[in-house]
């Protein structure tokens, strides 16, 4: 049966962090305004709510393929998974792919050119070359990135910082460049409170006394998060600090092991995964983030939202949100980190205008509605476009089958003659 919907896949290897929210954000609110929405992921790397997220996506009339992609370079994990993808795109048709991050991004973009679809969007989420800290891998990472750019029609940025990196690495020029700001609801949902994994109530709940302040971060536990400078940070204060550290990933015994090691056992409170973070922000004093780099972090979109005071590490896609007094941007240095903490912690009327600002911008830049308004019409633009194009060419065609006709017609004439 025909359908005019138009149909998009979206393309992601890690179902997990701040992708996860995206991808539970932003699907269900482009099949509600009449797009026929597909999700191809991998739960190699994903938290344990990951199944229970797909579950209620597949509720809302997302299509869901798992296929097993892997982070690192596997060429017959990536072969068996490339053949997989060709096979779903050609067998769908799908008018638009958008990929996501690094592994997507080269498979996806890949086979969606020898399917023939002709919009292939990108979003890197903060580039991988610019992650790496290895020069060769960097380099290796980057030629990749620059043969694909080739390969796609519109690179959709989650942030101004994101995009002039893209233009300043001769990635994308202005034209095929967009920018779409990470958003969420302007309101929280009052019934996620009550799904929280951990099960907080209170400060009583954690064993952490009533007069003491929480500081909290949550991210995956990898290395670029900076979960180590906070952890330096925390043995800087006596007992007036409690950190909260809310995430899950591989370095998770090594923290373990240097909270025990460094005797912060009763300081430092790891959480593990938190599938619904209300809970912890009505009880945390202060927000921190150590990244040492970053896109647009959905972590300080949350404490915007939840009107926390936030601190983070002085990183384009930190500036971009906390820039003209709406937190406190300080260098990858647990003493910095610590100093801030206490400023914020002392001037209760410094906290209360940060929190406010960064509140109106996060409603005014950052609510979901607009995400999706943006989105929805550069995929329609783009099809418009490529419509535009394919009509174009075929009036060339037409009219230069209709010459040659012309022209043979009159040189059989004058044959004839």
């Amino acid at each position: 049966m025909k359908t005019d919907k138009i149909k998009i896949v979206h393309i992601l290897e890690g179902f997990v962090g701040g992708l996860s929210t995206y991808m539970c954000n932003v699907l269900p609110q482009l099949a509600r305004r009449g797009f026929d929405v597909t999700l191809i992921c991998s739960l190699g790397r994903s938290f344990p709510d990951a199944a229970e997220k797909i579950a209620e996506l597949r509720k809302k009339h997302i299509k869901v393929y798992i296929i097993p992609m892997v982070r690192q370079i596997n060429p017959f994990i990536d072969l068996y998974c490339f053949i997989a993808l060709l096979r779903i795109l050609f067998k769908n048709r799908f008018d638009i792919v958008h990929t996501h991050c690094s592994k997507a991004g080269v498979l996806g973009r890949i086979a969606a050119s020898l399917a023939g679809i002709g919009i292939r969007c990108h979003s890197s989420h903060c580039f991988a070359f610019l992650r790496c800290g290895n020069s060769f891998t960097k380099k290796v990472y980057f030629i990749i990135e620059k043969l694909l750019a080739r390969l796609t029609t519109r690179f959709i940025a989650v942030s101004q910082a994101e995009a002039d990196s893209a233009k300043e690495y001769g990635l994308f020029p202005d034209h095929k460049c967009a920018i779409v700001n990470n958003g969420l609801r302007c309101k929280e949902d009052p019934s996620l409170s009550d799904k929280s994994a951990s099960e907080i109530t209170g400060k009583t709940s954690l064993e952490v006394p009533e007069d003491v302040f929480i500081v909290t971060t949550a991210c995956r536990l990898v290395e670029y998060k900076g979960i180590f400078v906070l952890l330096e940070a925390a043995k800087l204060f006596r007992s007036n600090c409690v950190f909260l550290l809310a995430g899950e990933g591989k370095l998770k015994p090594k923290i373990e092991q240097y909270i025990i090691e460094n005797d912060l056992t009763k300081k430092v409170k790891i959480l593990g995964h938190v599938s619904h973070m209300q809970k912890i922000y009505k009880i945390s004093d202060v927000i921190v983030l150590c990244s040492e780099l970053e896109g647009q972090p959905y972590l300080l979109l949350e404490a915007m939202r939840a009107r926390c005071p936030i601190i983070a590490t002085e990183v384009e896609g930190n500036k971009e949100l906390l820039a003209n007094q709406r937190g406190i941007m300080v260098q990858p240095e647990a003493g910095k980190i610590a100093e801030a903490v206490d400023e914020l912690l002392a001037d209760e009327i410094k906290k209360e205008r940060l929190v406010q600002n960064a509140y109106d911008y996060f409603c005014r830049y950052h609510s979901l509605e607009n995400q999706i308004l943006q989105l929805t019409d550069i995929y329609k633009l783009s099809l418009f476009d490529i419509g535009e194009r394919k009509h174009i060419e075929d009036f060339i065609h037409t009219n230069s089958c209709i010459e040659q006709s012309q022209r043979r017609t009159i040189k059989e004439t004058t044959a004839y003659k």
